[in-house]
C-alpha cells in the first residue's frame, strides 16, 4: 500500500463513530436493563410505564455519548439539546426495531433448523 496516497472513504468521521457507539451503547444498556430490572418493572403491571422504564435508560445512555461528542456544537445549547434527544429517540427506535427483527430471524432459523412445524 502506497503512503502517500490520499485517505481512503473507509475513515470515519468522529460524528460517525459517536453515533455508531452510541447505538452500541444503546443496545447493550437496554439488554443489560431489560435483564437486571425485568423483575421490578414487572411489579408496575401499566404498560406504558413499564415500555417507559425500559426506554429511559438507554435514552439518558445514548443521549449523554451524543452529547459529550462534537454533534453539532456550533448550534445553540437548547436547538442541539433538542437534536440530540431526537437523535437519541430516533437510535432507540432503530436498536428496538433491528434487535426484533434479529429475533425474529434467530427463531426462524432455529425452527428451519429443528425440522420446521411437523
Amino acid at each position: 500500500m502506497n503512503d502517500d496516497s490520499p485517505a481512503s472513504s473507509e475513515i470515519q468521521s468522529p460524528v460517525q463513530r459517536a453515533v455508531i457507539l452510541a447505538t452500541f451503547a444503546c443496545f447493550g444498556s437496554l439488554a443489560l436493563f431489560y435483564w437486571a430490572a425485568r423483575p421490578l418493572v414487572n411489579l408496575i403491571d401499566i404498560p406504558w410505564i413499564e415500555f417507559l422504564a425500559y426506554a429511559l435508560v438507554p435514552m439518558v445512555v445514548t443521549f449523554l455519548i451524543l452529547f459529550r461528542s462534537c454533534w453539532h456544537r456550533e448550534i445553540s445549547s437548547a436547538k442541539r439539546a433538542c437534536s440530540l434527544l431526537l437523535l437519541s429517540f430516533t437510535i432507540l427506535g432503530g436498536v428496538i426495531i433491528g434487535s426484533s427483527l434479529l429475533l425474529y430471524l434467530a427463531m426462524f432459523g432455529l425452527n428451519a433448523l429443528s425440522g420446521g412445524n411437523h
